[in-house]
């Protein structure tokens, strides 16, 4: 799992590049911001301190960051025992990926059609 995250991470970050160099300074703070949401929570869950919500940690995966969501699992052991947790978290993954594929589509279809 570790390697898929870090290979869809670089993929993205290049693809990303290539198209809009925004996209990937966007794309890279919101992965920033969720590996370090991952890390407070899971620093908040050792020290018995207030806890980062789930709908905060889900919604940063679902907008982009869950290549970082799922290192943070890995790196930081957290979030890994939870069933619905993890279950939510691959719906979140396989809509962003079905959203970015189909915003792809679209763009590339209408810059297609505008240089024709």
């Amino acid at each position: 799992m570790n390697k898929f995250a870090w290979l869809m991470l670089t993929v993205f970050t290049t693809v990303s590049a290539l198209i809009h160099p925004w996209i990937t300074a966007v794309f890279l703070a919101l992965n920033l911001l969720t590996i370090s949401l991952y890390y407070l929570d899971k620093r908040a869950a050792i020290n018995s301190a207030r806890r980062i919500s789930e709908k905060t940690l889900q919604l940063c995966a679902l907008l982009g960051g869950w290549p970082a969501a799922l290192l943070g699992q890995f790196h930081f052991r957290h979030k890994t025992q939870k069933k619905p947790f993890i279950r939510l978290l691959w719906c979140c993954i396989v809509v962003n990926i079905a959203v970015i594929s189909a915003a792809g589509y679209v763009y590339f279809d209408w810059t297609t059609v505008q240089m024709s």
